[in-house]
């Protein structure tokens, strides 16, 4: 790295109650990014277990006047779906951090590669803004809005939980401004996703020059989801995905994500989650907890066949909602 390794860095937002994930997600990071510089944003006051891995991970902690005046952007955007989506936008102060060049991660993912990479290439290739994984329908709810973004080539429905982006590109000021507009057409974004449709909205409003990672890069899997079709496998010093006959067979893999999955003993890729989260451990303590997995898995699919199957998932739901 240059002289300006300050000038980059990676934030990332946590607390005790995803101290597990975290574990995994700085074993993950640490082996991959040992120098690059990591700032924890609190998601909120419940974090004391985490602080006391600040030494052993080599992270600051960043927090900010404005994490009031994002909460309450948050709260006007909530339906009642998230009772924590308030939290979710402090995320958005790392834009006048001490960055001039960051990604934000959110912690229920992998970090299986250098980063750095993604964070010049907002320079290398003159962009403001450069995310993953899209689904348009965890942004904007079909309608005028999100047509009209469409018809003007926008509208990308961009994943909040992992980006990169130039400090200055909003102030705290201007997403008060934008958040105003966008509670006029609060029904035509998703009514769950808050801070995912509105940083979204405010990428779409702006004239600012967004892009996905694995299109202005290359080599990279379009998707970080960890249910999309494949295994990934570890070739040299990267992980990749054989996925024979799809788009991203052999490309690599960077990040790792789960979200909408639960921490369980039968969530995709498992043994990657387990790899990093008991990197640490002796051989005895992972064998330990890798049998207990396997005893939960098998006790999660007896638990979740009945679910999938569609006739009884139909059948238990006619009895319990039966008059």
């Amino acid at each position: 790295h240059s002289g300006d390794d300050k000038a980059i860095g990676v934030y990332f937002s946590a607390n005790d109650a995803v101290y597990d994930w975290s574990i995994a997600f700085l074993n993950s990071f640490r082996t991959f990014n040992p120098d690059l510089r990591l700032i924890l944003i609190p998601f909120n006051d419940q974090c004391d277990r985490l602080y006391q891995l600040k030494d052993k991970y080599n992270f600051e902690l960043y927090i900010d006047s404005s994490f009031d005046r994002l909460e309450a952007i948050g709260q006007a955007f909530e339906l009642g779906h998230t009772p924590t989506g308030r939290y979710w936008f402090r995320r958005y102060a790392a834009f006048w951090g001490p960055c001039d060049r960051f990604m934000y991660l959110d912690v229920r993912q992998l970090v299986l590669g250098d980063l750095t990479p993604l964070i010049t290439a907002l320079d290398r290739f003159s962009f403001d803004l450069l995310h993953y994984d899209c689904a348009i329908d965890q942004v904007y709810e079909p309608g005028e809005f999100r047509q009209e973004l469409l018809r003007q080539g926008k509208g990308r429905g961009f994943n909040s939980g992992r980006w990169a982006a130039r400090k200055g590109l909003f102030s705290i000021d201007e997403f008060e401004e934008l958040a105003t507009a966008a509670l006029k057409i609060r029904s035509q974004l998703n009514p769950r996703n808050t801070d995912q449709a509105f940083i979204n909205y405010c990428c779409d409003l702006k004239p600012i020059r967004c892009g996905h990672f694995a299109e202005v890069i290359g080599g990279l899997c379009q998707n970080a989801w960890a249910r999309q079709p494949g295994k990934i496998y570890r070739s040299d010093a990267d992980y990749r995905l054989w996925d024979y006959g799809g788009l991203d067979h052999k490309k690599q893999v960077i990040l790792l994500h789960w979200a909408g999955s639960k921490l369980s003993a039968t969530m995709p890729h498992r043994n990657l989650f387990d790899r990093y989260f008991l990197q640490e451990r002796s051989i005895w303590q992972r064998s330990i907890v890798q049998l207990g997995n396997w005893l939960k898995y098998l006790a999660e699919v007896c638990i979740n066949l009945p679910r999938r199957n569609r006739i009884l998932n139909n059948f238990y739901h006619q009895l319990k909602y039966k008059v």
